[in-house]
C-alpha cells in the first residue's frame, strides 16, 4: 500500500479514474488502464489508471471532484493506494458458465460486490452474459430478485399499491401514460417508476421527462402519491434496485440485451422496494418482440407470476399484439404528442384500446369492476375527460405545464418522409427495423427524434404515399436514419395477388 497525495482534475468522465505519473506507476509495479483501489479514512473507491508524463507530477494521483467528494477527502490530502484484487465472488460468475447452480448467499455475495463498485465493466457483462447464456432456475431469479430489492432504497405506503409494467420489446408502446392518471382518477394508489429505455426507441421515464420531471426522491414520493394517487417517475433517482441501474447502463443499452432472468429480477425487484400489491404484467408478443411466439409469452406469464407469488405480489399477465409498433409516434416527443391526443380523445384506437383493458385489469383486481368489465369502466374514464383532469395534476406536481397540449411539445426540425415504391397493401411492418431507425435519427437520447408511422399493417398504400416520417435535431442523422429505412425497408408491400405458380405451358 502506497499514500499520495490528491490533486483534483477537472475532466468529465463517466467512470473514476486515476491520472499517475508513470514514474509512479512504474515504481507501484502498475500498468495504465489497470485497476487499484483508492482509500481514505472514511471512503473507499475503484479507479482505472491513467498513466501520464506530464499532466501530473510524480508522488501525486488525480482524481476527478465526485471522486474526491466521495473519498470525504481535502485539498492535498493523502490518500492509500493498492493493487485491486479481484472479489472473490467472481469465481460463481465464472462456474457458472460449467451450468453451476448459485446458492443464495453467492447471489447475494456478487449482488453486493457489484452495487459496491468492486467489479469492471468486463465483469459486470460477464455476470450478464452468463445469465443471457446460461440462464437461472426459478430459485436462483427469487435470490438475486431479494438480493437486489434489499440492497437498495424502499418506500412503504402504508397502503395497497397498484402498478402496470410492460417488458418491452415493441417501438410505441406509450401506454403507461394513459394507464396511470386512469387508475388514479379512480382513486386507487399507483405511483409508477419507469426504466429509461433499454431496446427501445424511449421507456416510459423518457417519454413521461418531455412533459414534466421525472427525478424525485423516496421521501418526495411518499409525500406527493398519496395526494395524488398516480405519479410518473424515473426509478434510477431512487436507487430503488443499484445493481438494475448497472446492469442496464453498462451492458444492456450498449449490447442491445436483456436476460431473461434480469428482467424478471429487474421488475420484481423494483416492485417490492416500492409495495407494490397488485400488478398487470404487459407480455408484447409477435415477430420482432422479446416473446416471439404465444407459446414463449405464455411460458413467461407463468414464471412472472409464480415469482409474484413468492414474492407476495397478486399478478395478472397480459399477452398483447406486438407484430407492429403501437400507435403512430415511435421516440419521446412524439409519443408524449400521441399520450396526450389519446387522453384528449384523438388518438389511435389501438393506444386507447390496449390502455383500457390494462387499467380495466387493475379495476378488476381492486373490486371496482367485475370481470370482463374493467375495460369498459376505464374507456368510461378516458372519455369523460377524468383521465385528463388527473394527468394535468400529476404533470403540474411534477413540475411541468398542467396545461399543455399536443402542439405545444416540439419534435426535431429536420425531416424526411418514405414514400411507398408501388401500389399494394402492407404486409409486414418490422419493428426491429423501426426500432434502428429511431435510434440513427437520435432517440431516445434526443428526445425531439424519432419516426411517425403515417401507414401501417393491413394499409393499402398507392404508389409514393407516404410511409412514414423521420425526425431529428441533426442533418447529419437524419440522413443516416433514411439511409437505413432506404437499406433495410421496414415495409413489405404486396398486391391481392402475392405470388404466381404455373404448370407450364399447354402441351
Amino acid at each position: 500500500m502506497t499514500s499520495l497525495k490528491t490533486k483534483k482534475f477537472d475532466l468529465n468522465t463517466e467512470r473514476d479514474f486515476a491520472l499517475i505519473n508513470s514514474q509512479t506507476l512504474s515504481n507501484l509495479k502498475m500498468k495504465h488502464s489497470s485497476y487499484i483501489k483508492v482509500k481514505s479514512d472514511s471512503a473507499e473507491i475503484m479507479c482505472e489508471i491513467i498513466a501520464t508524463e506530464n499532466l501530473i507530477e510524480p508522488e501525486l494521483i488525480g482524481l476527478k471532484e465526485s471522486s474526491i467528494k466521495l473519498l470525504n477527502i481535502k485539498k492535498d490530502q493523502k490518500v492509500s493506494v493498492y493493487a485491486r484484487r479481484k472479489p472473490a465472488s467472481l469465481e460463481h460468475v465464472k462456474n457458472k458458465r460449467i451450468g453451476s447452480v448459485w446458492k443464495e448467499n453467492q447471489i447475494r455475495s456478487i449482488v453486493n460486490d457489484i452495487c459496491s463498485g468492486q467489479y469492471t465493466d468486463l465483469e459486470i457483462s460477464m455476470f450478464t452474459l452468463a445469465q443471457f447464456y446460461k440462464g437461472l432456475n426459478m430459485d436462483e431469479i427469487q435470490f438475486l430478485t431479494s438480493s437486489m430489492s434489499e440492497y437498495g432504497t424502499t418506500i412503504d405506503f402504508d397502503e395497497p399499491v397498484y402498478d402496470k409494467h410492460s417488458i418491452g420489446g415493441i417501438p410505441g408502446n406509450k401506454v403507461s401514460l394513459i394507464i396511470v392518471p386512469t387508475v388514479a382518477a379512480a382513486g386507487l394508489l399507483i405511483p409508477k417508476t419507469s426504466s429509461r429505455a433499454i431496446t427501445s426507441p424511449s421507456g416510459t421515464a423518457d417519454t413521461m421527462e418531455v412533459l414534466c420531471d421525472v427525478n424525485f426522491s423516496a421521501d418526495e414520493i411518499l409525500e406527493i402519491a398519496p395526494k395524488t394517487r398516480g405519479m410518473l417517475v424515473w426509478g434510477g433517482t431512487l436507487d430503488l434496485s443499484p445493481l438494475d441501474e448497472i446492469v442496464i447502463h453498462r451492458v444492456e443499452q450498449p449490447l442491445g440485451i436483456d436476460p431473461h432472468s434480469q428482467m424478471l429480477a429487474s421488475i420484481f425487484s423494483k416492485k417490492v422496494s416500492t409495495g407494490v400489491d397488485y400488478l398487470v404484467l404487459d407480455i408484447p408478443t409477435g415477430e420482432g418482440t422479446k416473446m416471439p411466439t404465444k407459446e414463449d409469452a405464455i411460458n413467461y406469464a407463468h414464471e412472472a407470476t409464480e415469482l409474484g407469488r413468492r414474492l407476495g405480489i397478486q399478478i395478472e399477465g397480459a399477452l398483447s399484439y406486438g407484430e407492429q409498433p403501437l400507435g403512430k409516434a415511435i421516440g419521446p416527443a412524439l409519443e408524449a404528442r400521441e399520450a396526450l391526443n389519446v387522453i384528449m380523445g384523438k388518438g389511435p384506437t389501438s393506444v386507447f384500446e390496449k390502455s383500457a383493458e390494462l387499467a380495466g385489469i387493475l379495476f378488476e383486481m381492486a373490486g371496482l369492476a367485475q370481470p370482463g368489465q374493467g375495460a369498459s369502466l376505464a374507456s368510461d374514464y378516458i372519455e369523460k375527460g377524468k383521465t385528463k383532469e388527473k394527468m394535468e395534476e400529476i404533470i403540474g406536481v411534477q413540475g411541468g405545464n398542467s396545461t399543455v397540449t399536443p402542439d405545444d411539445i416540439l419534435v426535431g426540425e429536420y425531416t424526411a418522409t418514405v414514400t411507398a415504391p408501388k401500389d399494394g397493401y402492407i404486409v409486414k411492418l418490422s419493428n426491429s427495423t423501426i426500432k434502428k431507425i429511431a435510434f440513427a435519427a437520435g432517440a431516445p437520447k434526443h428526445k425531439v427524434s424519432g419516426v411517425y408511422l403515417h401507414k401501417k399493417l393491413g394499409d393499402y398504400c398507392a404508389k409514393d404515399d407516404e410511409l412514414m416520417t423521420i425526425y431529428s435535431n441533426s442533418e447529419g442523422r437524419l440522413t443516416e436514419a433514411l439511409n437505413l429505412s432506404m437499406n433495410l425497408s421496414p415495409y413489405i408491400l404486396e398486391g391481392m395477388i402475392i405470388k404466381r405458380i404455373s404448370s407450364g405451358p399447354k402441351v
